[in-house]
């Protein structure tokens, strides 16, 4: 085990119980299935409850690349367990009382010998 893991491994689940909202992040399972008939694109969904902080993107933060409306999506690694996060995956939210989706565009994760953090930017649906 990497020296981060043992200091800052147990640092995000904390964080996360404490100022974190419940979120249903969407991992999408790769490959999809075309259907050439219908023209439908199949994809296998799994979701799962995690904490997440998120924020409004600075696009400045960014160097301007991303919409004012995107979102920062920041989230522990022990809810996804052995998954790293993909630009396949969604999450809902809910937000002014709507349930809400958004697309993930970027996602960093902080780490050691596995993973302890995730920064997501997201694209709402």
């Amino acid at each position: 085990m990497a020296l981060i893991d043992d200091i800052f491994g147990a640092i995000p689940a904390r964080l996360m119980a404490d100022w974190g909202q419940d979120i249903t992040y969407i991992k999408t399972t790769l490959p999809t299935t075309y259907d050439p008939t219908t023209g439908t694109i199949t994809e296998a969904e799994t979701s799962v409850t995690v904490k997440a902080v998120i924020m409004n993107v600075n696009p400045k933060e960014y160097d301007g690349l991303y919409q004012t409306t995107d979102l920062k999506v920041m989230f522990g690694a022990n809810e996804l367990g052995d998954y790293y996060p993909t630009q396949a995956d969604k999450i809902q939210y809910t937000q002014a009382g709507e349930t809400r989706e958004a697309k993930l565009l970027n996602i960093v994760t902080e780490r050691g010998t596995k993973a302890i953090f995730h920064t997501a930017i997201a694209r709402p649906q």
